[in-house]
C-alpha cells in the first residue's frame, strides 16, 4: 500500500505542476488584447488613419492612440479591407503593411499607431499630474494635460503651437443616439510618463476611446491638435 501511495504522490506532483504551466499559459493567451476579434467588417479606402485605428478598435473594448504629421496638404491617409472575426492584431499588422509609413505597438493595454518618423512632441514627459473627475470629463483631462507648464519648453524646442481658434479637445461618438448613463468617477495618476503615456492612460477609463494627434507643418508655420473619438 505504501508503494502504491508512493507512486500516486509521485505521479501527481510531476502531473500537476504541467497542467498549472499549461492552465496560465491558456489564461495569459485569452486576455492578450490584441487577440480580441473585431465584431464587423471594415473597409475603408482614403481615410485619415486615426480614424482607420478608431473603427478597429469599436466594439472591442479597448482604447489607444495615434499620431499623423503632414504639410500643407490634406491628412496623411490610409486604407484597410478586414472581414468580422479578424482579431485586432491581424488587422493592425494589415493596416502597417498597406501603408508602411506607419507602425503600431501594444503597450500597457494600449493600442497605438505611429509615424515610422516618430512625433517628438509626444515624447515630452510628464512628471506628475493627479485629479478626481469622471469618465465623461476625459476630453477636458487630455486639455489638461496639454496646459501644462512643463510641455512650453519641449513646444518651443520643437517650433510648435497650438490653434488660437478651436484648440478645445473634440471629443466624437460612434453613437448618433447613446443611451443615458451615470458618470463613472475616475482617479487620475501619471507620474514620470511621457505624453504619449499619458493620452494612453487618459483614455484608457473610456472603452472604445482612441486619441488622435495631429501635427502640420505648412510654410514654417508647425501647429498641433488633439481629439479623442469613443464608443461612448
Amino acid at each position: 500500500m505504501r508503494l502504491i501511495g508512493l507512486f500516486a504522490w509521485v505521479l501527481i506532483s510531476s502531473v500537476w505542476p504541467i497542467s498549472t504551466q499549461q492552465l496560465e499559459a491558456e489564461q495569459a493567451k485569452e486576455s492578450q488584447p490584441a487577440d480580441i476579434s473585431i465584431n464587423h467588417d471594415i473597409n475603408m479606402e482614403d481615410q485619415p488613419m486615426g480614424m482607420i485605428l478608431w473603427e478597429i478598435l469599436r466594439g472591442t473594448g479597448l482604447h489607444g492612440g495615434s499620431a499623423e504629421i503632414t504639410g500643407c496638404s490634406d491628412l496623411p491617409r490610409g486604407q484597410l479591407q478586414i472581414k468580422q472575426g479578424a482579431t485586432v492584431q491581424q488587422a493592425m499588422d494589415e493596416l502597417v503593411a498597406a501603408n508602411p509609413g506607419y507602425q503600431w505597438a501594444l503597450r500597457d493595454g494600449a493600442v497605438n499607431l505611429m509615424p515610422q518618423s516618430g512625433a517628438p512632441l509626444l515624447e515630452a514627459r510628464i512628471s506628475k499630474f493627479q485629479i478626481d473627475a469622471t469618465d465623461r470629463e476625459i476630453p477636458v483631462l487630455l486639455e489638461d494635460l496639454l496646459r501644462l507648464q512643463e510641455l512650453r519648453k519641449p513646444e518651443a524646442e520643437l517650433g510648435l503651437s497650438r490653434p488660437r481658434v478651436g484648440q478645445e479637445i473634440i471629443a466624437g461618438a460612434a453613437k448618433i443616439n447613446p443611451v443615458a448613463r451615470q458618470p463613472v468617477p475616475i482617479h487620475l495618476d501619471i507620474q514620470n510618463l511621457s505624453l504619449e503615456e499619458a493620452f494612453d492612460k487618459v483614455v484608457s477609463f473610456s472603452p472604445g476611446a482612441v486619441w488622435i494627434y495631429r501635427e502640420t507643418d505648412c510654410n514654417g508655420v508647425k501647429t498641433y491638435t488633439v481629439e479623442m473619438r469613443s464608443d461612448y
